[in-house]
């Protein structure tokens, strides 16, 4: 039987593979000895590297963060599917977060467009660094991009549900689960068909979000204290992890309900 580690490690691995924003690693200089003006001009431009001439350039960036329309638009028809888990949300949006080991990346001066051969559509990116995808058959059929304006490497691009009515400082749990949907449908759609289909066979479902062991983490807006379920006169304490800047709702556990909710406490809050 596969333990959890493994299964968890699979899992782990297929949400977190982005072959457009893997960091690079910088080489080391070395240094040169004292070379004839000559030779030295000539190691130049033998250490000069070569141009891509393929590269895409956004407002002097290049290879600036992307993913591809079709990965992002498998997002959109997830949140169609599984609406249910969350009916009263207008809409998913995706929210720009700093990758993991790359917090100082710039937050500031976000801008992003759909580019396809013949299409460029502007998406806004609001306060929050969220934007709203539209759909686009003319993205589709173009294999189109969305380019954001910063080197990549540096972000991510997550799913936000939001249902109508929700108090502010919790989160429902119908929408992080609808949200793990659409995760996991863009990761399928970007890893492709053979680790998609490895990964459910390890997990003996295609249902990766509702296993039992698996347990993903919900990033919060800022550094919490404490997150707790709430269902009825059930009070139930959430696992953090050790910044304080995620918790682990209990997505696959069918004893909580969509409308169950996650009460968070900032760390710069005062305790009750």
């Amino acid at each position: 039987m596969t333990d959890l580690k493994t299964l968890g490690g699979a899992v782990a691995a297929a949400l977190l593979l982005s072959p457009f924003g893997m960091p690079t690693a910088a080489a080391q200089e070395a240094p040169v000895a004292d070379k004839p003006p000559v030779a030295a001009a000539e190691s130049a431009a033998a250490a000069e590297p070569a141009v891509d001439k393929n590269a895409v350039v956004v407002n002097g960036i290049r290879n600036p963060e992307l993913k591809t329309y079709r990965v992002m638009a498998a997002g959109l028809d997830a949140f169609d599917k599984y609406h249910e888990l969350a009916p009263t949300a207008p809409e998913v949006r995706f929210k720009l977060r700093p990758r993991s080991g790359k917090p100082s990346a710039d937050m500031s001066g976000l801008a992003m467009r759909i580019a396809g051969d013949t299409i460029s559509i502007p998406l806004p990116v609001a306060a929050d660094h969220t934007f709203s995808l539209p759909r686009s058959e003319a993205a589709r059929k173009e294999n189109a991009d969305l380019l954001l304006n910063k080197p990549k490497g540096g972000y991510r691009w997550q799913p936000d549900v939001h249902s109508a009515g929700v108090p502010e400082g919790m989160r429902r749990l119908g929408d992080l689960r609808l949200e793990c949907k659409v995760l996991v449908a863009t990761a399928k759609e970007e890893i492709g068909f053979w680790l998609t289909s490895m990964i459910n066979t390890l997990l003996l479902t295609t249902d990766w979000c509702s296993h039992e062991k698996i347990q993903l983490s919900t990033a919060a807006a800022q550094r919490i204290a404490t997150a707790t379920l709430t269902h009825g006169d059930q009070r139930v304490q959430l696992k953090l992890n050790k910044e304080g800047t995620s918790y682990t709702p209990p997505l696959g556990n069918k004893a909580y309900p969509d409308d169950a909710l996650i009460e968070l406490r900032y760390a710069d809050e005062p305790s009750a």
